[in-house]
């Protein structure tokens, strides 16, 4: 299966700064997976997710993670960030990044806090 994201529309979501291209989710037949494409210029509201373990791979740019009550860090490109189930978290930044979830993200997954 090949994915070209400039193939797919950019949703835009600006309660959270950014816009995202879903690339793989449950129903694309790539089995209990699922990920989007994000470019973020600003903050993205703190939440939880209690039914996935959630890995962010920077593709470019700087910003920062904030994972549970721990010190805010710098990311930068390169990075990858786990957040595993359960865990509160919110990003910032200027970035474009992969979520990767498994198991895959369904609608109502994440939980604002």
């Amino acid at each position: 299966m090949l994915i070209r994201p400039d193939d797919l529309p950019e949703i835009d979501e600006p309660s959270n700064d950014l816009v995202m291209r879903p690339l793989v989710d449950a129903a694309a037949g790539a089995g209990d997976l699922s990920v989007t494409w994000v470019r973020i210029a600003g903050t993205h509201r703190r939440l939880r997710t209690d039914a996935s373990t959630r890995l962010y791979y920077v593709v470019e740019g700087d910003g920062w993670f904030e994972l549970a009550e721990e010190p805010r860090f710098e990311i930068r490109t390169g990075d990858v960030v786990v957040v595993p189930r359960g865990v509160p978290y919110a990003i910032g930044g200027e970035l474009t990044y992969l979520v990767v979830n498994g198991p895959a993200f369904r609608a109502g997954d994440d939980v604002y806090v």
